[in-house]
């Protein structure tokens, strides 16, 4: 579910434009959703941003307003809000800090019926260890560095990771996670962190619960993307950069990123496969590297 619009926001600027529109023609919401023929709650959500309209919605909208003359300066605003970003700095001077935006991906995670995760060379929040999460946060190309964050706001977004985790033990959650191989061999602190990583991996790979697969390098489409992205209900991609993330709400952008997810999805291996490639780094890694 995308993330309740910031005020000042294109997004929310879209909302109130239209709920300008359908207000001037002296209608009540649910009148002007009878004109449309959509259900009451749709327009609801429309005006207060909790679900962002398409181009077909914007066109329908106006044309039930008699206000086609407001579609140069609306359709302008849907372009702008299509796509926002936000500045870990920027968020983690906010009250609460590191620690409320890791608390606040959780709830965005348990809104969620589904949430679709790749990542072509990191392991994802969902699927860390502590050791793992603490030295990845201290890197100097980390987002908790990127962001400024104290050790103490570390320690918190450690624990609000932790406290994420649950979601990985309910059968009534759809999270397929797929990630690179690369994401297998990247190291983040000492050998015995990696290692335990890894094991703790190959023990998720037979959850029933936990639908983890793994992209090899022999199997890795040609059209893989450079980034990382998450799916949320199919209402909303996030894509996270070095400085921050990226919230895509378009509609037909969030069909290609499904398609590519569900390519990628087809292409990994899962289960006892999967096991076997962790099992195999983990050799490898411990034959190259016998003091650790």
């Amino acid at each position: 579910m995308p993330t309740p619009p910031a005020p000042g926001s294109d997004r929310a600027r879209l909302a109130v434009k239209l709920r300008e529109i359908r207000a001037a023609t002296g209608m009540s919401g649910n009148q002007f959703a009878k004109v449309l023929r959509w259900p009451q709650s749709r327009v609801s959500k429309i005006e207060t941003a909790a679900q962002f309209p398409t181009g077909e919605d914007i066109l329908a909208w106006l044309a039930a307003a008699d206000a086609r003359g407001e579609e140069k300066a609306v359709t302008e605003l849907l372009k702008r809000a299509r796509v926002e970003s936000v500045s870990f700095r920027q968020e983690f001077r906010k009250s609460g800090g590191a620690g409320a935006v890791q608390r606040s991906v959780r709830e965005l995670e348990h809104q969620a019926d589904r949430v679709a995760t790749f990542q072509p060379s990191m392991l994802p929040g969902l699927l860390q260890t502590p050791g793992f999460m603490r030295k990845l946060l201290a890197l100097p190309s980390g987002p908790a560095q990127m962001g400024n964050a104290s050790g103490d706001e570390i320690e918190q977004m450690v624990a609000a990771r932790i406290e994420r985790q649950a979601l990985l033990y309910q059968s009534n959650r759809n999270l397929p996670l797929v990630i690179g191989e690369a994401a297998l061999w990247v190291r983040v602190g000492d050998l015995e962190t990696q290692l335990g990583q890894l094991d703790r991996l190959q023990s998720l790979a037979g959850l029933r619960t936990v639908d983890l697969r793994i992209l090899p390098f022999a199997k890795a489409t040609p059209i893989a993307p450079l980034h990382g992205f998450r799916i949320f209900d199919a209402e909303s991609v996030v894509v996270e950069t070095f400085t921050g993330e990226h919230l895509v709400l378009d509609p037909d952008e969030i069909s290609l990123y499904e398609k590519l997810f569900r390519r990628l999805y087809d292409q990994a291996v899962s289960g006892a496969e999967a096991a076997r490639l962790i099992q195999n780094v983990s050799r490898r890694l411990t034959t190259e590297n016998p003091a650790g």
